[in-house]
């Protein structure tokens, strides 16, 4: 196994924005770093999905937030940024 020097699991603190975190592997990345530690803000299309899975990370002691977005939309990109800032502090 090979260790890097600055490797650790422990994200308390951090902030992660997962985007397409509404299925595959968008949703694994989010489960895994709210695991760690992070608070994790769930983007993606289907808004619904997303707060069902914020649902299950906060619900097993997480903090997690879904916001809708369609990253070809640099309105969207922006709001998403702010309303972050807003909810969970930079």
């Amino acid at each position: 196994m090979i260790f890097l020097p600055n490797f650790s699991t422990d994200l308390k603190g951090q902030t992660a924005v997962v985007t397409v975190a509404s299925s595959g592997l968008g949703v694994r990345f989010a489960k895994t770093l709210a695991r760690c530690g992070s608070r994790i803000v769930l983007t993606g299309r289907r808004l619904e999905r997303l707060e069902s899975i914020a649902a299950e990370i906060n619900a097993t002691g997480g903090k997690a937030i879904p916001l809708q977005l369609d990253v070809t939309d640099a309105d969207q990109l922006t709001k998403v940024v702010a309303e972050t800032e807003r909810q969970l502090g930079r």
